[in-house]
């Protein structure tokens, strides 16, 4: 986009963007930190990134941002490896991005590959698990951020192909060396609170489910897992930003 004089200006925010950079402060990243933005689509998040004072490099299938973020913008099919050597930055944020990808472990692997050692991950995509979308699947068999099939006369790069539960993406996570430090919730809908009503009885029946586990270590584990599943977050958010942080090496402990 160019203004009257000419000039590049950076495209607004989005709502899913904005509450990525309300959790900043919160990643206590150093000054200048080298981090990358992927995909990075129009360049905005990656250039409030810039404006907080970091290092920031862009990649995208799209070179939309490329007037913007030249010359460390790099054009990358995310579904293959990245064109960055091993402990090279600092941070990446992945913003609705992973959703579309065909193999999101290829995607974990290379982004643990890069991040050096304490890096963080800051992940965002559509929280299908909220209420609102369990029972849009209950009646329908789709998601509320997918409601009806999908256009297979073609394969498009924004289809909706790898929509994944908070489970599923913390499986992803802890399998590919990360450990997950936040789970939050981009925005919420007014509407949403309306299904507050059947969270009690999902919850029990949840409990249930989780009980048949034998095995005291996973127990543990599902403890947390079904107290992320019921909270604010998860129960009413859109979009969920998960944080993970690269998980140390056995020898480093």
């Amino acid at each position: 986009m160019r203004s009257a004089h000419g000039l590049m200006t950076p495209p607004p925010l989005s709502i899913i963007q904005s509450s990525v950079l309300r959790m900043l402060p919160r990643l206590e990243l150093p000054a200048g930190a080298r981090v990358l933005d992927a995909p990075c689509g129009g360049g905005a998040l990656a250039l409030a990134l810039r404006s907080a004072g970091f290092d920031v490099w862009g990649a995208d299938l799209d070179a939309g941002a490329l007037p913007l973020l030249e010359p460390q913008f790099v054009p990358a099919d995310l579904n293959q490896p990245l064109p960055w050597p091993d402990n090279h930055f600092d941070a990446v944020f992945s913003v609705e991005g992973i959703e579309h990808l065909e193999n999101r472990f290829l995607f974990l692997r290379q982004i643990r590959r890069i991040l050096k050692p304490g890096g963080r991950l800051v992940l965002t995509t559509p929280n299908i698990l909220m209420l609102r979308s369990r029972v849009r699947f209950f009646a329908s068999g789709f998601y509320h951020r997918d409601s009806r099939p999908l256009d297979e006369s073609r394969r498009h790069p924004l289809h909706h192909i790898n929509l994944a539960t908070f489970p599923d993406l913390r499986y992803a996570l802890h399998t590919t060396g990360f450990s997950i430090t936040e789970v939050e919730a981009t925005h919420i809908k007014p509407v949403s609170w309306v299904y507050g009503a059947l969270a009690p009885w999902m919850y029990l029946y949840t409990l249930a489910a989780f009980r048949k586990e034998k095995d005291p270590g996973k127990r543990e584990r599902n403890r947390t897992i079904r107290r992320i599943l019921f909270s604010r977050a998860l129960l009413f958010g859109e979009n969920l930003i998960i944080v993970a942080r690269v998980q140390k090496a056995e020898k480093e402990e």
